[in-house]
């Protein structure tokens, strides 16, 4: 028996599906249609229960203006966000329809994958951006190193960290810092202050210099992640 939807998107998600499977996501704005006659979309109309419930969340996670984003997303959205945050979490919805490769899965984790933003992820270390031939160097012709000013790079996790409160040795904090590169340019050397036999003196770190350098916000550490065709198509944080 065909269970009718009740509610309509007026603005909906549209799957382009060239072989039955979920391909990519595109915004299309439905005035009248119902979403699920959208070509490639799972005929939720067909669908009751869990099985509707994990279609609906799958659907709303992938909006990249955000879960809750269509009015349409709130209730499913809202009660997997609630069913999450009980003591003893229920089980995360899939959706049966969505094809091979196509899921949301939970994680935690306060950054995101810097594929996300067309760019890789910096190594554990110092950091800076710009190009050799326009920083400020300062050239040791005989080691063949060049050195940049003091205070001049970032130091970059790499990925989120765990800081405990060194007085007490119990409690802490989920921070760290990650960032995003493209376009190696080089390494240079940073003078820091050092300490030998309890004395300052000055030493040298390394520098990665890269052409383009995000560095991400910390945020919340509940995400999820939305897999289409088995790779990360975005990163929700709740």
């Amino acid at each position: 028996m065909k269970i009718t939807q009740s509610r309509r998107l007026k603005t909906a998600l549209c799957f382009i599906a060239g072989t039955g499977l979920l391909s990519c996501f595109a915004f299309k704005v439905m005035a009248q249609e119902n979403y699920s006659k959208i070509p490639g979309m799972p005929s939720i109309d067909f669908m009751t229960g869990d099985d509707r419930w994990g279609c609906e969340v799958l659907l709303c996670l992938a909006n990249p203006n955000g879960p809750r984003a269509v009015s349409e997303c709130r209730p499913p959205i809202d009660k997997l966000f609630k069913c999450l945050s009980k003591r003893h979490p229920c089980k995360f919805p899939s959706c049966p329809m969505a094809g091979e490769g196509n899921y949301a899965k939970q994680l935690n984790d306060g950054f995101d994958p810097c594929s996300l933003y067309g760019l890789e992820d910096a190594p554990k270390g110092h950091l800076m951006q710009g190009k050799l031939d326009a920083l400020e160097l300062t050239t040791n012709k005989r080691r063949k190193t060049q050195y940049v000013k003091r205070g001049s790079s970032s130091f970059n996790w790499g990925e989120e960290q765990y800081f405990p409160v060194e007085t007490t040795g119990s409690g802490g904090h989920w921070g760290g810092t990650k960032a995003c590169v493209k376009g190696y340019q080089g390494t240079v050397y940073e003078p820091y202050t050092c300490y030998q036999d309890s004395y300052p003196t000055t030493c040298y770190r390394p520098v990665k210099v890269y052409e383009q350098v995000l560095w991400q916000d910390y945020q919340s550490r509940r995400a999820i992640d939305v897999y289409i065709d088995g790779k990360v198509f975005r990163r929700v944080h709740w």
